[in-house]
């Protein structure tokens, strides 16, 4: 028996919907769809950032939403591209870093703290302007990311292990509060196979004032900080923290 290293989502990809099958994507779409009713009941268009295999984009899609998936993974964007039939969901393959000549959208998202993989500050300002530049003016971009809260709560050290159809995987997540990364490693085995294909994935958990800070700084309006799935305001007790930010409206 041996073990093959993944570059991150090769070996995920085929069994992801079955590992995060506990997530109810129809919740996340009706708080997006209620974010936009308040912000901006306009929307139309929109581009799911970080889309992965495109069940939030799947959702937004049955809410009426014109949708644009779009993950830096050719690996779960091949998933998604076949659950896409009798939709309107087209998949793009572009890092979150790189998003200019995407076209123009009423807003964007990127959920479930796709932002937290973004490892350096620097990245994360580059997602920002690559936000903007997709992003008409007036048009929102709604993002989400954990509190160290979360990583404390759930994630410290915890281990886990699943049988699925045709499959198994262990996954080992860990937080270090110095460096603020938290990892979840993967170990899947196919049945029949000797071969165990390992993976990691690793998230830097930002202070959430320190995230707020990096939209100020940028062309962005930061419209409002909620708390998870709600509109109270998020801090650092939250879980989860969702942003709602606003491009500055068109000059007259």
């Amino acid at each position: 028996m041996g073990n093959a290293a993944q570059s991150p989502y090769q070996g995920l990809a085929p069994i992801y919907d079955y590992v995060m099958a506990h997530v109810d994507y129809g919740e996340w779409a009706a708080y997006i769809h209620a974010l936009f009713a308040r912000f901006a009941p306009d929307t139309s268009r929109v581009v799911d950032l970080a889309c992965g295999t495109g069940n939030v984009s799947f959702a937004l899609d049955g809410l009426g939403y014109e949708v644009t998936g779009v993950d830096r993974s050719e690996a779960m964007l091949q998933v998604a591209r076949e659950k896409a039939a009798d939709t309107g969901v087209e998949f793009i393959q572009r890092d979150l870093c790189q998003l200019a000549g995407l076209g123009l959208f009423d807003a964007a998202t990127c959920l479930y703290d796709s932002i937290n993989y973004l490892l350096a500050p620097a990245d994360l300002d580059a997602a920002l302007r690559g936000a903007q530049a997709i992003v008409q003016p007036g048009g929102l971009f709604v993002f989400d990311i954990c509190t160290e809260r979360n990583s404390l709560r759930y994630f410290r050290n915890m281990r886990d292990s699943e049988q699925g159809p045709g499959f198994s995987y262990e996954r080992h997540s860990m937080y270090d509060p110095v460096k603020r990364l938290q990892s979840n490693h993967f170990r899947i085995r196919h049945d029949g196979s000797d071969v165990a294909f390992e993976e990691t994935h690793v998230q830097r958990i930002y202070p959430v004032a320190d995230i707020a800070e990096r939209v100020e700084a940028s062309a962005w309006e930061l419209l409002a900080l909620c708390d998870g799935f709600t509109f109270d305001e998020g801090n650092e007790e939250s879980d989860r923290v969702h942003f709602v930010l606003r491009t500055p409206p068109a000059e007259k």
